[in-house]
């Protein structure tokens, strides 16, 4: 009954729907390929097929695709994305060595359509994103699903137990969740996921392969901003200015979130300091600078690999965060605001071991930046803290790997 109601629901919606995407560029440019596109023609034969709504879902898909590839030898897979500049990236940086597209819309003809001609060992879903029809229509054609890095964020719990009656219809047709933590495994419990079905084995944001000699990590005198939001910018943009006054002989370098962001960092910054994209510093085009603006995508981590360290941004405004690790994975010590509700746990252990600062204001995250550099004791600490919490979590991504394919092999023996 649920399907139906669900089904008449979504069709009564879609003409609206369209009429809003056309008249905003970013849905429309997608907009074709969620409908329409099938993957006949793209010669897929037993491939995992992963589903990574956006940036912080795809950086886990690349990790686990490069992970399979290098320790199981497992080359088939196709990849799904909810955005364009998500799909667009991850075919850049696979170097179309695997196919990339955009997942069709939660319509049961255009998940047929985009299933049909092809054959999948399983779906994996990136950190709970449930689309009702994907998961009927992909266990119709025989395939198990799957969710790793399982996580229900404090405000979908809520939503998720008012609908319980009606999501009992979906979790009942996945085959395995593998939650980040205890926590989020208690959660998925709670909304009345079969107990038997949800596994504990770690967050894969502990886990990176590193193109860099994690023992030969050398620092340079950077400060780095990462991951800046819109909203962040009247806090950080002061203390970004006062800190280059203190700190004469450091390089500050800003890393919006948001590519659009970057004209603006240029125009404010350019009024106090001088400087430079990050596009021009690759091209080898050197000058005397203060500031650099990142205007780049995928050099983030090198750049926390250099920096004495580092404010992760999306945290000083309700955003919920950005991952607060990465500096970690290079002994950077790392500094984040209060709104960390997207990576919590993280946040807790970072806190807790003693590898990071948390600040409310911009004169905290200052005296907070200020306190780290000329400490040299507090750093190296902080540095040493940060790189345990990484190797404690060292095995996170082998355990779930071995998971799934126990989970795909169970599965299709039973079927056969």
């Amino acid at each position: 009954m649920w399907k139906v109601i669900y089904n008449i629901f979504i069709n009564i919606f879609l003409p609206f729907f369209i009429l809003f995407a056309l008249m905003k560029a970013k849905i429309r440019k997608n907009l074709a390929e969620r409908l329409f596109f099938s993957t006949k023609h793209a010669d897929i034969k037993d491939a995992i097929w992963i589903h990574a709504a956006s940036i912080g879902e795809a950086a886990i898909a690349e990790t686990l695709v490069g992970y399979m590839r290098s320790h199981f030898n497992f080359n088939q897979f196709i990849i799904t994305t909810n955005t364009y500049y998500t799909r667009d990236l991850l075919r850049k940086k696979f170097d179309n060595s695997i196919n990339v597209f955009s997942l069709p819309f939660d319509l049961t003809y255009s998940i047929r359509h985009f299933i049909n001609g092809s054959s999948f060992k399983a779906l994996i879903i990136v950190e709970t994103e449930l689309w009702p029809n994907l998961i009927w229509e992909v266990k119709k054609h025989g395939i198990p699903v799957i969710i790793i890095n399982g996580r229900i964020s404090d405000a979908t719990l809520k939503n998720y137990k008012r609908f319980s009656f009606f999501l009992k219809n979906v979790f009942s047709e996945i085959d395995l969740i593998l939650a980040q933590s205890e926590e989020h495994a208690g959660r998925f419990k709670y909304i009345g996921v079969n107990p038997q079905i949800i596994i504990n084995t770690g967050n894969l944001k502990y886990y990176k392969e590193l193109p860099f000699n994690k023992n030969d990590i050398h620092k340079d005198n950077i400060i780095t901003f990462g991951s800046i939001k819109e909203k962040e910018l009247d806090i950080v943009l002061p203390v970004i200015i006062d800190l280059k006054r203190r700190f004469p002989d450091f390089l500050i370098y800003v890393v919006p979130r948001e590519l659009f962001l970057v004209k603006t960092l240029e125009k404010e910054l350019s009024l106090f300091l001088k400087t430079t994209r990050y596009s021009d510093i690759k091209k080898g085009v050197t000058k005397n600078v203060d500031a650099v603006i990142v205007d780049t995508v995928g050099d983030l981590l090198d750049i926390y690999r250099r920096s004495m360290v580092a404010f992760v941004g999306g945290s000083l405004a309700s955003y919920g965060g950005q991952n607060m690790l990465e500096p970690l994975f290079f002994n950077t010590p790392v500094i984040f605001g209060p709104y960390t509700e997207n990576f919590k746990d993280i946040a807790d252990t970072i806190i807790t071991q003693g590898a990071g600062m948390v600040v409310n204001s911009g004169g905290a995250l200052y005296d907070k930046i200020k306190l780290v550099l000329e400490d040299k004791d507090l750093r190296n600490k902080m540095g040493n803290n940060g790189k345990k919490i990484i190797e404690m979590q060292s095995d996170v991504m082998e355990r779930t790997v071995k998971t799934i394919l126990k989970t795909i092999d169970t599965y299709f023996s039973r079927t056969t």
